[in-house]
């Protein structure tokens, strides 16, 4: 859509013609437990979405634009400051919903006790695993990156990619923390399951995975 001026008339009417789609839920429930952020709005109801990766990954940044255009004034930029590419979408109430889920009262990130309720869908697996996945050098499987969610939110995780989506992992502890590993039969099942939303920028984090 065309740039919306930055109008509190307009766009108050602007945001009451947005509603999340199915998709756009999918893909922020991945870019939610990946590398995304929603931003509480000053009046404490409504949130925003920012989505901020290296210019390597340009092209992922603009796959997530296409889902989310609509909500977003200016499109992705470069941040020279920091060697990115990013967008905001505009704050709403819908996203404030997202961000209920997934974070606390101070703003730190968390899993819900119910997160086998809210990811569901492959397209979801996708964009976590092109956030924060990647595979080893030396063993054929693939894993995802989850230091932040501690022991418990990584067993609840685990438990749901198994329930859901029938995936077995293991965690996997270091010095940072926690990872879910998928072992090679669970990381197969797992490429095909995310394979048609691979972005092809992203194909490299996949490369170590056996046929």
């Amino acid at each position: 859509m065309a740039l919306f001026p930055t109008n509190t008339r307009k766009l108050k009417k602007l945001k009451t013609q947005l509603k999340l789609s199915h998709k756009q839920k999918e893909l922020l429930i991945g870019t939610i437990l990946g590398d995304g952020c929603l931003i509480t709005s000053r009046s404490g109801k409504a949130a925003r979405l920012q989505i901020r990766h290296t210019m390597r990954a340009k092209e992922y940044v603009e796959w997530k634009y296409s889902f989310f255009k609509d909500w977003v004034l200016t499109p992705p930029r470069e941040d020279i400051h920091n060697n990115s590419w990013y967008f905001r979408t505009v704050s709403h109430k819908d996203l404030m919903i997202i961000k209920n889920h997934f974070y606390t009262h101070d703003g730190v990130k968390i899993i819900p006790s119910y997160i086998n309720e809210l990811l569901i869908s492959p397209l979801s697996l996708a964009a976590w695993f092109m956030d924060d996945g990647n595979g080893y050098n030396h063993f054929p499987g693939l894993r995802i990156s989850t230091y932040a969610f501690k022991l418990y939110g990584n067993v609840v995780l685990k438990n749901c990619l198994l329930k859901n989506f029938g995936l077995k992992t293991n965690l996997l502890r270091d010095s940072k923390g926690y990872q879910l590993l998928f072992p090679v039969r669970s990381a197969r099942r797992l490429h095909k399951l995310m394979q048609p939303y691979i972005v092809p920028c992203m194909s490299y984090k996949l490369a170590t995975l056996t046929p």
